[in-house]
């Protein structure tokens, strides 16, 4: 619990920061793109390929059903998600936005805080792997997405992305465990570390922009929450409890789809031409009410 917490504070912190920063004239919508376009093309993919240097696959049949589970939330929200954007109506501007909020969930920043304290640290490793489907889902789908929206014709080119480029030299640097020099270990390391930072200074500014009264008034917000803390994570569980015997495991797999909407949606959108507004309500409404649902959904596995 305290890690929950701990973690949830920080995020409320720096998205101040942002809010501060924004209010004061020292960040701004200009500023806030500038940084996105950082973040999706050169701190993302940065701590992509970071994910993966140095893990050891010890147990191979283990990692290949892991893998599997992983894949799973990716191919089942995608689904469920296009659904709910048929049903809650919103601007078409607006859906893309939806559908990956709902998909993509927090799993490095709280995945692993989270997850490493009930847990402990050998529960990593699981994540380690979901987030390395996460992000090739993210590059490839998830951009896909927004850009089919944008109101322009879905370009193919924009698959060709640095986030693809490094989702898919992580698989390999992960299967092959390809050796990286120590120097240029710390250093992939220390420039995917600044992603966080960032993209919750950009979320603080972006709702810097919009009336808070607007973030706790907004009923779509407040289902995208149901869907995304409680409904689909409850549905991993409800597919899953009765053929994963490792309780490990089973708890990684719901907790993780159980958490906060991802940092990175924010930065796609200001990059591809998403709502970052609507999404930012969304990642300050769900960051604030997981620190109550991921705590009941430990209880509930």
């Amino acid at each position: 619990m305290n890690n929950i917490l701990q973690q949830m504070l920080l995020l409320f912190i720096l998205m101040a920061v942002g809010y501060i920063a924004n209010r004061t004239n020292i960040m701004d919508e200009e500023s806030n793109k500038k940084i996105s376009k950082l973040v999706i093309n050169i701190t993302s993919p940065a701590i992509v390929i970071d994910s993966v240097i140095g893990n050891k696959i010890e147990n191979k049949l283990e990692v290949i059903v892991v893998f599997l589970l992983a894949i799973l939330p990716f191919i089942l929200f995608p689904l469920l998600s296009k659904l709910m954007v048929k049903i809650i109506k919103v601007p078409e501007k607006t859906k893309g936005a939806l559908e990956i909020m709902l998909v993509f969930p927090n799993m490095g920043f709280m995945g692993i805080p989270v997850i490493g304290g009930i847990y402990g640290s050998d529960a990593i490793f699981y994540v380690s792997i979901f987030m390395l489907v996460f992000n090739v889902a993210f590059f490839s789908y998830g951009i896909a997405t927004l850009s089919k929206h944008d109101g322009d014709k879905f370009n193919p080119k924009n698959l060709i992305n640095p986030g693809v480029i490094s989702a898919i030299l992580a698989v390999f640097i992960f299967v092959f465990e390809i050796p990286f020099p120590a120097l240029l270990s710390r250093s992939i390391g220390m420039i995917g570390d600044v992603t966080t930072p960032l993209a919750m200074l950009v979320i603080g500014s972006t709702i810097a922009n919009v009336p808070m009264k607007e973030v706790f008034l907004e009923k779509k917000i407040y289902l995208i929450t149901f869907l995304r803390l409680i409904a689909y994570p409850v549905i991993i569980w409800l597919l899953l409890k009765n053929f994963i015997a490792n309780d490990t495991l089973l708890g990684v797999a719901v907790l993780l789809s159980g958490m906060p909407i991802a940092a990175n949606v924010v930065m796609a959108c200001n990059e591809y031409g998403g709502d970052s507004g609507f999404v930012s309500k969304g990642i300050f409404l769900t960051s604030l009410l997981s620190t109550v649902t991921i705590p009941l959904l430990s209880i509930l596995i």
